[in-house]
Parts: structure tokens; sequence; C-alpha cells
């Protein structure tokens, strides 16, 4: 058997790597025990998809049962975010965060034991618990995690944070007042990572936070990484101002840019496709070309291009909207800001983390043609694979890996540099 590149992941959900089989087999047990959230789980997975699941049928007849399980919960085709969410849902329901109940993370650690490697697991720090649960909660995982390292096998923790300012202030300082107390436990958690819905939560807002933690770093043994998910989904703003996003990001202080779609996929994807984007963004993507106009035209980025789009978003302006319509001038414009915003990323050097399976699935993408890891590639941004929400997706690292070198013809090679950049997060 031939044996693997890629052997690290610096992206992946706690919940998410839980595979279809560990969970079918708990999932009646735990249907009653948690009878209420289960039902919110069947309620809202109707609500997206217009059926409601028979969790009956699931424990009928062993093969029949699991098949039909499987249906429900895996992803393993191209879906809308919606849907995902709904069969996410299910693992929220089923395993409210609690410091005395640890299957979970146990039956995680346990199979991914057994592949080894570098892995960093994200999971939410939950503020609605009293703030002795909530450190005990950390406590136990941290410290299961590291019950389960050995030579081979080197599980972290990431602390995913809300987008809300308010709570991602009081998240971040819950954690570092946790570590500074718990400096054994340090060493595991890695850093901070803002996931879930990007929408109304542009980067710049957390521009104190983001300063804060990096002065936290310069003044303390343990840093925290700034974990970033951006540009993964664009529905409410332009691909340019997505892109956008990425950069400013990565200007922010960010180490890591998670998916980071909008920066580098191919927009001739979406062509003759139109987006809503408010006013108010519009104009703050106007406002951030003339003030990177400097940088912007090292890439061949110019005031004539400037002066197009504030054009273009005057003519397709509907009282406090701007309906993008993806016609081939709006596409060239967008690719040619797309490059001029991967230069500018790439000055900063963060670490891109891309997770193919997971963009063509569920990151609006129509196959790997349009995923923008060769771009990213191309222009030297340090990129690493992962595979995301395994367990839903039905995917392992391996199978990333050969998705790599079929569809997007990598050489061993880029395999090779893309796992030292991931051993590289770790090790430093």
């Amino acid at each position: 058997m031939v044996s693997s590149v890629l052997q690290h992941e610096s992206h992946l959900h706690l919940y998410g790597c839980l595979d279809a089989k560990s969970l079918w087999a708990i999932t009646e047990e735990r249907s009653r025990a948690y009878a209420t959230r289960f039902h919110w789980f069947l309620s809202e997975y109707e609500r997206v998809t217009g059926r409601k699941p028979d969790p009956k049928r699931w424990w009928t007849g062993e093969e029949q049962g699991f098949a039909e399980f499987k249906s429900i919960y895996i992803c393993d085709r191209p879906v809308s975010f919606d849907l995902f969410q709904a069969k996410f849902n299910l693992l929220i329901a089923l395993f409210p965060p609690n410091p005395h109940e640890l299957w979970l993370p146990n039956a995680v650690f346990s199979h991914h034991a057994i592949q080894g490697g570098y892995k960093e697991y994200r999971t939410f720090l939950p503020l609605y618990l009293p703030a002795n649960e909530r450190a005990k909660y950390l406590q136990n995982i941290i410290e299961l995690a590291q019950r389960y390292e050995t030579s081979s096998y080197h599980p972290r923790i990431a602390i995913s944070l809300m987008r809300n300012n308010a709570e991602a202030w009081e998240g971040y300082r819950f954690l570092r007042q946790f570590l500074d107390k718990h400096q054994n436990l340090a060493p595991m958690v890695t850093g901070i990572d803002f996931c879930a819905s990007e929408q109304g939560h542009p980067p710049r807002t957390k521009k104190d936070l983001f300063h804060h933690v990096r002065a936290d770093n310069a003044q303390r043994s343990h840093e925290l990484e700034i974990l970033y998910h951006v540009g993964e989904m664009w529905q409410d703003i332009s691909i340019a101002s997505a892109a956008r996003w990425c950069a400013e990001a990565s200007a922010l202080g960010a180490h890591r840019l998670g998916h980071a779609l909008a920066l580098g996929m191919d927009v001739s994807s979406i062509g003759g496709g139109k987006i809503r984007e408010t006013k108010l963004e519009a104009d703050e993507h106007l406002a951030w070309i003339r003030n990177h106009l400097g940088d912007l035209q090292e890439s061949g980025f110019g005031p004539n291009d400037y002066q197009w789009l504030s054009e273009r978003k005057e003519s397709l302006t509907k009282g406090d909207f701007v309906d993008w319509s993806y016609d081939d001038d709006l596409i060239d414009h967008t690719s040619r800001f797309q490059d001029a915003a991967i230069a500018m990323v790439a000055k900063n050097n963060p670490i891109v983390e891309c997770c193919p399976t997971s963009n063509i699935r569920i990151g609006n993408l129509k196959n790997s043609r349009h995923h923008p890891l060769r771009r990213f590639l191309a222009n030297n941004l340090r990129v690493v694979v992962s595979t995301d929400d395994p367990g839903v997706f039905a995917i392992s690292l391996r199978d990333e890996e050969r998705l790599l070198k079929k569809d997007f013809q990598l050489s061993d090679q880029a395999l090779v540099t893309m796992n030292q950049t991931c051993l590289k997060i770790f090790e430093t």
C-alpha cells in the first residue's frame, strides 16, 4: 500500500469529525436523553428540506437502518450550506457541551489516533455555562487530548469564538485567564478561531481584538494564533468584497485564513448570476480601494478600475442595495481585483487553509476547476489542506490527497510542501 504524503491537518471541527457509524450506534440512546433538542433537529431538517426524518427507520434492521441514517447525516454531494447545517444540527442536538460527558471527543481522538499526525480540533467555548463549568469543560477536553498524545499522534485544540464582538471579547478574556491559570495545558491550545456565519461581521470589526491578541502574544510565553474563516460564503456581498475581507483579515494580523474561497475562486463559475450587496458594504469596498490604490496598482489594478466600479455601482444601486450582475465585464474586473488582493495577502504571509472536498460540496463551487487552490499555489501563498468536517463528509485526509492528485493534478512535491507547512504550525 502506498503511504500518504499528507499527514497533518490544521482545520478540523471537533464535532464534524464524528463518523457516521459511531454516531448511529448511540443516536437512539441520546435521542431519548435529549428529546427536546432532538425534536429541534427534526423540525429544522424538515424546515430546510421539506421532509421530516423518521428516526424509527434508522433503528430497524442494521444494514437498512444505517443506510437510512447516512442519507440524513452524510453530506456526500454538493448541497446548500443550509442543508449542511441542518445535517450538522444532529451533532449540536445530541452533544450539548458538558464538562462531565466527553463521549464525542473521546470517540474522535481514538479514531484519529490510528491515523496519526498533528490534528487541530476547533470547538466552541460555551459562554452560556457558568464560569466554573466552562473552565471545567475546557480543562477536561484539553486533558483528554493530552492523554491521547503519543509519539505519532498529536491532537491540538483551537477555541472557536462567536463573531459578535461582545461575545468574542468575553470568550477571549476567559480563555486567556484560563491558560494563565493552567499553564501546563497551554501548549495544547493553538489559537482562537472565528467561524459560523460571516454575514454582517466584516474583519474590520475585529481590529481592536486582533491588536489585543497580538499584544498579549508579545507579553506571554504562549502565543495564540488568530484563525479566521473568511471568504467562505458570499451570498450577501460581492465576490470582490469577500476577497477584500480576506485581504483585510490578513492585514489585521490573522495568522491563518480559513477557506478564503472568494480570494481566488474562478468568478466565471457564477457568470450570469446576481448577488445583492448592501450599498453600505459597496461603499466600504470603494473606500478601501481608494485607501490602498498604491498597493493595488503594483498588480495592475488602478484608478481606471476604481472609476469603472464606482460608475457600475451607481447604475446598479436600488435604494439601500446594489444588485451586481456578473456579466463578462464584472467577471473580468473582479478577477483582476482578486489578483491584486492575492498579492497583498502574500505580503502578509498568512497560511491559507484549503478544504477542497468541503468547498466543493458546500462552498457554491460547481467543481474542482473553480477552486482557488491552484491560483494560491501559483502566487506563492502558503497553503495547507484539511478535511474540515470529515465525519459529515465521510472522507479522510487520504481521500483529500487522492482528489488533489486526480482533479488538481498536484505533484507529490507540492503535497510534501503543504505537509511541511502544516507541520511547522505546530512545531514553532
